[in-house]
């Protein structure tokens, strides 16, 4: 299933952005995170500044671990991060998987901005949601889970066998608001081997693909060079590459039902390069990539919010 059609240009362009809406609202990071018509109005901003073939909304990789218990620390004008974990210990876990009620967070303003996109934007509307890996660590700290890899394996499934439920449900939220696609962020998982990331990341991954009723791409930030045959095996829709990673050579690997999406530098070409240097890396990327009818132009991450708009353009 193809996530985006053909432009009039013959390829379609979704950068991943979001933040830069500020700038055109004139409003925080902070501000846009947890407030639905805020987030809302900076994107239909930048949908009517660019017009791109598909828009992201927002990307926040704390909304799920903070539902759950993660502290977060906020500062105005950046993302969100975790900086306390609910599960110190497996007694920690057994008390989370038992006992977590059906509290919302922030999940209903990104829900209702989907909503709002899905009903104003003449375009494919495509949600993120976290990783399982990813989430597991947010949950029980990073550290401990790439030692659980090689010393507790059996707990860290089951910590990841939680958080994979859990996605699948907030993602069927999602879905019900009118998503066309989901975006599953799984940055954590880019420090795994093939091997590891096939048993403690695809596995999920590709578990979630095969339930949810909407495409999938798989993204994980960095050079994943390593992974792209498992990423494939995943059966994403489309699977979305830094710019780390050398499309043109790895674009034989990847079939021909499955997009790939990407990967122009996002801050040190778009945010901050000069319109020389973004047009000049943005044609050789097409023309390495012309003769793959599967490419979508995109940025290889999200854009920093004080990105240059006229690079965007």
């Amino acid at each position: 299933m193809k996530l985006i059609g053909k432009n009039i240009k013959g390829i379609p362009v979704a950068p991943l952005m979001g933040a830069p809406g500020t700038q055109l609202s004139n409003t925080k990071i902070k501000q846009n995170l947890e407030n639905a018509d805020i987030q809302f109005d900076s994107l239909a901003k930048l949908y009517n500044e660019f017009k791109p073939d598909a828009m992201f909304n927002m990307m926040d990789l704390t909304v799920e671990a903070e539902v759950l218990g993660a502290g977060l620390l906020k500062p105005g004008n950046k993302p969100f991060s975790v900086v306390s974990h609910p599960i110190e210990n497996k007694n920690d876990y057994k008390k989370l998987s038992l006992n977590r009620t059906n509290i919302e967070g922030r999940k209903k303003i990104f829900l209702d901005v989907i909503s709002n996109m899905k009903n104003s934007f003449d375009c494919k509307v495509i949600s993120y949601i976290i990783g399982p890996y990813t989430l597991a660590g947010l949950l029980n700290g990073i550290d401990r889970i790439i030692k659980n890899v090689i010393k507790d394996p059996e707990y860290l499934k089951e910590l990841l066998r939680f958080a994979t439920d859990f996605i699948y449900a907030y993602g069927n939220e999602i879905i019900d608001k009118g998503a066309d696609a989901l975006c599953i962020l799984e940055p954590t998982a880019g420090m795994l081997s093939p091997q590891q990331f096939e048993e403690f990341s695809g596995k999920y991954v590709k578990e979630l693909i095969s339930k949810w009723s909407i495409p999938s791409i798989l993204h994980i930030c960095g050079n994943t060079s390593h992974l792209i045959s498992k990423m494939v095996e995943t059966h994403p829709a489309g699977i979305s590459l830094d710019s780390l990673v050398d499309l043109a050579k790895l674009s034989s690997i990847v079939p021909q039902e499955i997009d790939i999406i990407g990967n122009i530098d996002p801050v040190n070409v778009v945010a901050y390069g000069d319109k020389e240097l973004v047009e000049g890396k943005t044609l050789l990327l097409i023309n390495q990539m012309k003769k793959n009818n599967n490419f979508i132009l995109s940025t290889g991450c999200d854009l920093p919010q004080d990105t240059d708009l006229k690079n965007i353009e």
